[in-house]
């Protein structure tokens, strides 16, 4: 089932197009909570202040028991392991009791100094709260339980509880980690929601206990999933009405990277969460398709890639090695015969993989012919959003930066972006064209 496709103008000269703009976060089909993969919440840290202007900020908060002094609790953000991986992202929380009792904690709505503030969520009225957790215990598995709060007409806060045992998915005899689904409670108003997720023990719970947290967030019922997207400018990443395309100093100078870049809203909850990515031109070549020119029967051979991050950013490497994250290499190797063929395109300014051994990961790929099938698959999972071919060559490595966890993201926004590059090194002084279609599609 091809769920969106678009087709975008590419012209060496500037044209106007039309900008799609993106909904509000409270009003999206997955609203993330504590999730690498989902637009929602801007977690903030304990004392960090919140942006009056930030409608999406949220806190950490944790209450102790008032009958037993000093229950607390400890959270802190646990990187995955090879051996013990997050079930999405490269961390998850943890929550390790103690004391004997413990009230609890959960993601409170913050706006500057405002005590009770809220945000409506009144699009997830008949909706969900998901959620992974785990624990090796099961007192907490048994004892402990979530929610959320509201703000009532009266200006007080409500609780709304339930225990992780009476939720869907719920396997008392697990101890991995196993996705729970809670229903937001039909007759509660959604107009002021405080806190978007709380958890606590009721009884049972031993000092040293563990519960583990991931991937929590709001769905709607029946929301529509799919794709939409802006044009926006490499150089300031503002978005642009014009098309695609190249200045005259990048022609002749090899591969050079458009002046734009393509930003992409998936704004879905999806199995796997893996989308099939096309890239293609109606341009006619033997070998590769991208801009032509009619008259002197030329093709500027056109490539693409899929990041997580906005390029390029700036990085120094610990040895002073700077990276240039939009810098194309070829790869060229011999074959049985001893003739040299290209082995594909790889990012020659990296500086994560050094060596020769950057050449193997091929980030870049191709532009298509139309007559072309082959798809590659974009993957918004656990380690972030990674582009691979159809042989399962991984088209971004994970040191490659390129998740939402990493440092040079810079941004809550999980929206993946389409890098377009044009190979200019023959090109001749005439004017080269052609319309580039993006075929995305979950199936």
């Amino acid at each position: 089932m091809n769920l969106k496709r678009f087709t975008t103008l590419l012209f060496v000269l500037l044209f106007a197009t039309a900008s799609v703009v993106f909904a509000a976060n409270n009003t999206r089909n997955v609203y993330s909570v504590y999730s690498d993969n989902f637009n929602g919440a801007h977690f903030y840290g304990e004392y960090d202040d919140v942006p009056e202007s930030d409608i999406d900020g949220i806190k950490f908060d944790v209450w102790a028991d008032q009958w037993t002094p000093g229950g607390t609790m400890l959270s802190e953000s646990v990187e995955s392991t090879s051996g013990d991986p997050a079930p999405e992202g490269n961390k998850y929380m943890r929550y390790t009791w103690k004391q004997y009792t413990w009230a609890g904690c959960g993601y409170t709505r913050k706006k500057g100094t405002t005590t009770n503030a809220t945000i409506d969520m009144s699009a997830y009225n008949g909706g969900t709260i998901k959620f992974v957790v785990r624990s090796t215990s099961s007192a907490v598995l048994d004892n402990c339980q979530m929610g959320f709060s509201i703000i009532n007409n009266s200006g007080a806060e409500v609780q709304n509880w339930e225990y992780l045992k009476n939720l869907s998915g719920f396997d008392a005899n697990s101890r991995t980690w196993q996705e729970l689904t809670y229903n937001l409670p039909a007759g509660v108003s959604l107009s002021q929601v405080r806190s978007f997720f709380i958890v606590r023990q009721t009884a049972g719970v031993v000092q040293g206990d563990i519960l583990d947290i991931d991937n929590i967030r709001w769905v709607q019922s029946g929301g529509t999933a799919g794709i939409s997207f802006v044009t926006k400018n490499v150089s300031d990443d503002q978005e642009t009405t014009g098309s695609i395309s190249f200045t005259e100093d990048t022609f002749g100078q090899g591969w050079s990277v458009a002046s734009q870049y393509i930003e992409l809203d998936i704004d879905g909850e999806f199995s796997n969460n893996n989308w099939n990515v096309r890239v293609y031109s109606n341009n006619i070549s033997t070998t590769t398709a991208g801009l032509y020119n009619e008259t002197v029967n030329d093709i500027l051979p056109m490539a693409w890639k899929i990041s997580w991050t906005t390029l390029p950013f700036s990085y120094t490497d610990a040895d002073g090695e700077n990276a240039n994250t939009l810098e194309i290499g070829e790869n060229w190797q011999k074959n049985d015969q001893g003739k040299d063929y290209m082995a594909g395109l790889y990012d020659a300014g990296k500086v994560a993989i050094k060596g020769d051994d950057a050449k193997w990961w091929y980030p870049w790929f191709f532009v298509q012919k139309n007559a072309d099938t082959t798809v590659h698959s974009l993957l918004i999972n656990n380690k972030g959003c990674h582009t691979f071919e159809s042989t399962g060559t991984s088209g971004v490595t994970e040191e490659y930066f390129d998740t939402p966890e990493s440092a040079y993201a810079g941004t809550y926004d999980r929206k993946p972006k389409l890098f377009l590059a044009c190979n200019t090194k023959e090109a001749k002084a005439v004017k080269y064209t052609g319309s580039l279609v993006v075929n995305l599609s979950y199936e």
